[in-house]
């Protein structure tokens, strides 16, 4: 008996206690009547900028073509064998110089002919207008006279002008291709011989969205980057296309490049790099910037209220989105916690940055 005694006493004891200490520790229940406190009805923590008009400079990047000033696939307009070859592969030629000559002894023989015939056309025309004046010829002798003289000179220019293109030579300055054909072979009208560029002065197309129309203006300097050379190259715009093409809402432009050392060739690709620069630009950071289908967005505090504002976005670089509407210089945007604000829902700033 006094052993359970020493067993009850201690139990009794700690369920007491454990009576006594259990309201303390449990969670009190809401009374009668009260509702929980909705969530976000709080002042938000952000943090904040303040925008100032500042100087901006970004970079555009199109995609280009290098293609020679001048280029010709040279070929002939005559069928015949070739006699000579008068040029090697990657020749440097002058205007004028010449190419290719096609075997022209039938023509030569046909003009040297017909410039006899017509040198006793020419005879005979002046005799009977001599003879018509003094009524010894009627006017149709003398007319078909003169007829006859002009026809055989009409076919004496058309030999010589079929003789000069037996000799093909450079329309311009340039450098000559790969050799397509070779002595002796028969070609054909429009065969193929070599091609011929302007490789020291060079050019590049590239497509601009017509919303940079404004940045492209002719004599506008741009900066070329080519594989395979780690320095850029320069670039002048000499033209833009007049009409913006409907498919892709896109300006062609060509830039003149210079090449006088001929690192670049026609065809490479280039990147073509825009610097624009803002001396007085409104540009926020790109957290601060709200995308949606239908606006872009900032969110600002006025008298410790998130106001948003639609804004139009201009350029960016990595971290910074220039504003070109939507925002007065002096606004304060919020830039961190902006998840979690919504319209007029007061706010608490934690700090205070300037932007710069």
């Amino acid at each position: 008996m006094d052993t359970m005694k020493r067993f009850l006493l201690p139990a009794i004891a700690i369920a007491t206690l454990a009576g006594l200490l259990a309201p303390r520790l449990l969670p009190s229940s809401p009374e009668p009547g009260a509702t929980a406190a909705p969530p976000g009805t709080g002042a938000a923590p952000v943090r904040t900028q303040r925008v100032e008009p500042e100087p901006f400079e970004s970079r555009l990047t199109f995609n280009g073509t290098l293609m020679a000033d001048q280029s010709i696939n040279i070929r002939s307009e005559l069928r015949g064998k070739i006699e000579g070859i008068h040029f090697t592969d990657s020749q440097d030629v002058q205007k004028g110089d010449l190419i290719v000559v096609i075997e022209s002894g039938e023509t030569e023989a046909e003009l040297r002919s017909m410039q006899e015939q017509l040198a006793l056309a020419k005879t005979r025309a002046e005799r009977l207008q001599n003879l018509f004046r003094s009524g010894s010829v009627t006017a149709s002798e003398r007319d078909d006279a003169v007829s006859q003289r002009e026809v055989l000179r009409a076919e004496v220019e058309r030999l010589q002008v079929r003789l000069a293109k037996s000799r093909i030579t450079a329309p311009f300055d340039g450098t000559l291709g790969l050799r397509q054909i070779s002595p002796g072979d028969l070609i054909e009208a429009d065969t193929p011989i070599t091609t011929l560029q302007t490789i020291t002065k060079l050019t590049v197309d590239f497509s601009v969205p017509e919303r940079f129309l404004a940045l492209v203006q002719p004599s506008t300097e741009l900066s070329l980057r080519v594989a395979g050379h780690e320095q850029p190259f320069s670039a002048i715009i000499r033209a833009i296309d007049p009409q913006v093409d409907i498919a892709t809402r896109t300006l062609t432009v060509r830039a003149d490049v210079d090449n006088p050392d001929r690192r670049l060739l026609p065809g490479n690709y280039a990147r073509v790099e825009l610097v624009s620069r803002n001396d007085a630009a409104l540009v926020v950071p790109s957290v601060a910037v709200l995308q949606s289908l239908d606006a872009v967005s900032v969110f600002t505090v006025e008298d410790g209220i998130a106001v948003r504002h639609t804004v139009q976005t201009g350029h960016r670089d990595e971290t910074r989105v220039e504003i070109l509407q939507g925002l007065d210089p002096g606004a304060e945007i919020i830039t961190s916690g902006i998840q979690s604000v919504r319209e007029g829902q007061r706010v608490n700033i934690q700090r205070r940055t300037d932007l710069g």
